[in-house]
């Protein structure tokens, strides 16, 4: 669909060709037309009446830089994230005398790239990042896949060396920069001249919003921004708009319809296209009508209320629960993020299996499926409920779901009190703290690789509250480390009435932790626990599955962190940052209440808590080393 809506930007096809091409992709009449109006560009000529579509605007006698600028406030884009490089100074020096668009300066490009990701998903707005040369656009590219991974518009650019340098492959220079990351990007494209700004920036900024979302890439000659352009266009944000709601075929939504009825034990399954598009709200509902159980995928944020009697938590954790499902339906591109090849499939071949995505090369991929819908997860979600309400559905026997959920509750709060005065501190202690303390409403990103499930279990997200009043969990699919800290930053930033906290792993937070810098510099009050069991726990994990030597001797290869042991407070403090490490579960509360304190005095603030390992080999501390000093002696 990328290369299909590119096309029809560019003009190089009209708007019939392009509609049939989503057609033949599954895209019903009504959707293709929805995309199709979205990305049309208007003319300049309009009519000027009453009523009539905003009319662009007209720049003359700016440099390329200048007209950057003047878009981004046109487009009302508040900040731009970046490490500032030498090929940029004709943009940079335009922020200069416009205060209204503010350059957040990063001190890495992987917390810049997270940045601008937590800004847009916490707004809904496409964000845009600013990279120097190819250094930067390397440095970026980790937090790129995570982008594109979840579906989040990020418009990216970096700056390289003059024209005259073409080709010759020199310092700051590649031959090919905007090809770098072009395999986790919508749309690349190299600048060719000044007055092209205006319009190629729309450009990244539609293909990055078009269905299914993702980031786009642009790079700019270090004189492109230098250059003075005689007159140029900047079409409003107003006549640029695009619909991401696309409409599913009434055929799948009948279809839909009919397999979520005659089921016994249907599960509706939210993946990554979730992230984008909150769906809760009419998953509940359709989830109540049929009697459905409602699951997420392994490497997804909670973007479902636990606390609702039909929640399953990971989907995959109890097989027993996947053999037990007759019909099931994926709401998100990747069915499976981890693709299984065992003998005993995750869902088994008899149930009707029902796939949804806007991506659609990915409906399907990795496994059979009964309906393939190409749509939008929020617009068959509405269509799916409505069918269910026009057949007079009024629910259907929920017995087994609820039963499920009520044993899974109890198992959790029995572990819960068995934990309770564990040292080091047990992750349901310490899950079970912040939800007592932090704000209904707070949102929370979160990068915890093995702990996360944790956060399903003892953290609530409360059903009964509305969307936009209860807590909201932020994570990215990618798996790239790094990612947490800066995106709750942007996240604060993006929502600066809410209450933002970070938890993460010490492994994680050992990767952007430079993201520190930003929230100190900026005054960004959040709440950030690490969760420090001192390794990087699932590669234990994984070297257990392997069962070899490692597994055999406790001698587990790159895996403790203890040695030496960081001392993530005073990390804190030389960002003057305050901080404490908390090892005794009796200080918790004490320590998240200061915490909260310091983020009511518009300060960040850094919990480093020791907690407990777990699963086999969690008494080892062995660790892989050698002195150089002592060879060389």
């Amino acid at each position: 669909m990328f290369k299909e809506a590119k096309e029809f930007i560019d003009n190089k096809i009209d708007r019939r060709t392009f509609m049939a091409k989503l057609r033949d992709v599954g895209v019903s009449t009504v959707g293709a037309g929805t995309i199709a109006s979205g990305l049309s560009i208007p003319t300049v000529s309009a009519a000027a009446a009453d009523g009539a579509p905003e009319p662009s605007r007209i720049a003359e006698g700016y440099t390329g830089g200048e007209l950057m600028a003047e878009f981004l406030i046109e487009w009302d884009v508040p900040y731009v994230f970046g490490l500032a490089g030498s090929e940029e100074v004709g943009f940079l020096d335009a922020l200069v005398d416009r205060d209204s668009l503010s350059y957040v300066t990063c001190i890495h490009e992987n917390a810049a790239m997270a940045m601008a990701d937590g800004y847009s998903r916490a707004t809904g707005k496409t964000s845009i990042v600013n990279l120097h040369s190819v250094a930067g656009a390397a440095y970026a590219l980790g937090q790129m896949v995570s982008c594109y991974r979840d579906r989040t518009p990020v418009v990216v650019t970096a700056g390289r060396q003059t024209t005259e340098y073409r080709g010759s492959n020199g310092f700051l220079e590649a031959p090919n920069l905007h090809n770098l990351p072009s395999e986790y990007a919508q749309w690349t494209w190299d600048v060719t001249s000044a007055k092209t700004i205006p319009d190629t920036l729309r450009r990244a900024f539609m293909l990055s919003e078009a269905p299914p979302g993702g980031p786009t890439f642009l790079t700019f000659s270090k004189d492109h921004w230098e250059t003075k352009v005689e007159r140029a266009e900047i079409i409003p944000r107003s006549r640029s708009q695009v619909d991401i709601d696309v409409a599913p075929k009434q055929s799948d939504v009948k279809l839909i319809a009919d397999y979520l009825i005659a089921s016994d034990r249907p599960m509706l399954f939210l993946d990554d296209d979730c992230i984008r598009h909150e769906v809760s709200g009419e998953v509940q509902k359709i989830a109540e009508l049929v009697g459905a159980g409602v699951s997420l995928g392994a490497r997804m944020p909670c973007v479902y209320p636990n606390t609702h009697s039909h929640f399953c938590g990971n989907f995959g954790s109890d097989q027993s629960l996947a053999q037990s499902i007759d019909c099931f339906w994926a709401l998100g591109g990747h069915m499976f993020k981890v693709v299984n090849k065992s003998p005993v499939p995750w869902v088994r071949r008899d149930a009707k299996i029902i796939h949804t995505s806007l991506a659609s090369a990915e409906v399907g991929r990795n496994y059979p499926v009964d309906v393939a819908s190409v749509a939008s997860v929020k617009a068959t979600a509405q269509a799916v409920l409505a069918e269910l309400k026009l057949r007079g559905i009024s629910g259907q026997d929920d017995s087994w779901v609820h039963d499920y959920s009520k044993n899974r509750r109890t198992a959790m709060a029995k572990k819960a009190v068995r934990e309770h005065d564990w040292s080091p501190i047990s992750t349901s202690r310490l899950m079970r703290e912040l939800d007592a303390q932090i704000a209904d409403n707070a949102l929370v990103t979160t990068e915890l690789i093995l702990s996360k499930y944790h956060l399903w279990d003892y953290f609530k997200i409360n059903h009964e509250k509305p969307f936009n009043e209860r807590r909201y969990n932020y994570a990215t699919n990618s798996g790239v480390l790094g990612w947490g800290l800066a995106a709750s930053i942007g996240v604060k930033m993006g929502r600066p009435d809410r209450e933002a906290w970070c938890l993460t792993g010490d492994g994680a937070f050992n990767f952007g932790s430079q993201a520190l810098w930003s929230a100190s510099r900026y005054d960004v009050p959040i709440g950030v626990v690490i969760f420090n069991n001192g390794e990087y726990a699932a590669n234990r994990k994984a070297q257990n599955f392997y069962r070899g030597r490692s597994s055999e001797t406790g001698n587990y290869i790159g895996v403790n962190l203890k040695h030496p042991d960081i001392q993530y407070a005073k990390m804190a403090e030389s960002y003057d940052i305050k901080g404490e490490r908390v090892e005794n579960p009796d200080d918790l509360k004490d320590a998240i209440a200061r915490c909260r304190a310091e983020m009511a005095r518009g300060r960040p603030y850094v919990l480093d808590v020791r907690i407990e390992r777990f699963d086999k080999g969690m008494e080892s501390e062995y660790y892989d080393y050698f002195s150089v000093a002592e060879q060389s002696s």
